[in-house]
């Protein structure tokens, strides 16, 4: 089983009420399927091209199945609509397949 990785980036509005109103609820969805945050900052930094946003997220899954039942979880879909309507201007998902 091949680990996965998603790597996001988003231009967050406000990080108090993203944080309690998504990042918080998204850690129990993600504990629910294995998913662990490996890393998390306003500080990231393109070294060609260009940072999107001003939030960087890496996630890690065990593996592609359990990453896609995460992301189509009525549990996930309810916050990824409050992040994307609500919480933010936007933002890249992307899913990264493991080598391990």
């Amino acid at each position: 089983m091949k680990p996965v990785y998603i790597v996001a980036q988003i231009a967050v509005k406000d990080y108090k009420t993203y944080f309690e109103e998504y990042a918080l609820k998204l850690k129990i969805v993600l504990d629910n399927f294995q998913g662990i945050a490996l890393a998390g900052t306003t500080k990231a930094e393109a070294k060609e091209g260009s940072n999107y946003g001003n939030w960087t997220v890496i996630i890690k899954f065990p593996s592609r199945e359990l990453a896609d039942e995460c992301m189509s979880s009525a549990e996930y879909d309810r916050l990824a609509s409050l992040r994307k309507n609500e919480l933010t201007e936007g933002g890249n998902v992307i899913l990264i397949p493991g080598n391990e």
